[in-house]
């Protein structure tokens, strides 16, 4: 069923595939129109030694923190070819609703902040009070972040993590991203992370980020935002469809869209 919810609506939509073609689906039901321009590009990484005695490991860990929907996709193939039945009383917590609904489907409860989808946020829980000693295995992508890693060592936690995907930027032509930007009409950005705000950065008229409407997720992506030159922000409530759609619905309700 088709609404108007998002008529005003032309979105760039960042996100890796599949998840693209999904969000951009559901701005077409609300009436809206997408184009689906990937900036980050995400394969899963050889297993290594270090890989495997890590999972091996597994039983040994108190916490197991999953970073992203693509960590725990990645994570869960690799630990189940390991842990056909997988340690039970030990505690797994997702960064995000979405990546917590993805671990959800493989099987595994996970625990996720309620009050945002960051690092910070997950830190802030309970169960993150008082953990000195104990052992924590972080399931991520190579690279990226180190803020959960340097927290966690401060409060006397034993912390390791588990790579299993890289990101790239992706090999696009920048006058062809430029063409199709003019083409498509584009007044909305969507990116999930500060990589894709980077990335992005690299093919954008250098117009455009003062004037085009950028809807991210989380405060420390909005100061990244800013200092690239972005000059119409919003913060959605977190990186799932969910939250976006509903960011675009209001910027559509704008009567100086």
């Amino acid at each position: 069923m088709f609404d108007a919810t998002l008529n005003h609506i032309r979105a760039l939509v960042t996100r890796p595939q599949p998840e693209g073609d999904r969000l951009a689906e559901r701005i077409h039901r609300q009436g809206g129109k997408a184009l689906v321009l990937p900036m980050l590009d995400i394969a899963a990484l050889a297993e290594t030694p270090v890989m495997r005695e890590r999972v091996q490991q597994l039983d040994r860990y108190d916490k197991v923190i999953v970073i992203s929907q693509r960590a725990a996709r990645y994570g869960l193939e690799l630990i189940d070819n390991y842990w056909p039945q997988r340690p039970i009383h030990q505690q797994w917590f997702a960064i995000g609703e979405a990546t917590r609904h993805t671990l959800a489907r493989l099987d595994v409860s996970a625990t996720c902040s309620q009050q945002g989808s960051d690092s910070e946020s997950l830190l802030a829980l309970d169960d993150f009070q008082d953990i000195t000693g104990q052992r924590v295995l972080l399931i991520k992508g190579k690279g990226g972040r180190d803020f959960l890693e340097r927290t966690l060592h401060q409060q006397g936690v034993q912390i390791d993590t588990l790579e299993v995907y890289q990101r790239r930027c992706p090999d696009y032509q920048p006058d062809e991203v430029r063409q199709q930007l003019a083409d498509h009409g584009i007044n909305v950005i969507l990116a999930g992370s500060g990589e894709t705000v980077r990335n992005l950065c690299q093919f954008l008229p250098r117009t455009m980020p003062e004037r085009c409407r950028l809807v991210i997720p989380g405060q420390r992506v909005v100061r990244l935002a800013e200092a690239l030159g972005f000059r119409q922000i919003y913060k959605a409530a977190g990186a799932d469809h969910a939250a976006m759609l509903s960011v675009l619905e209001k910027i559509n309700d704008e009567a100086s869209l």
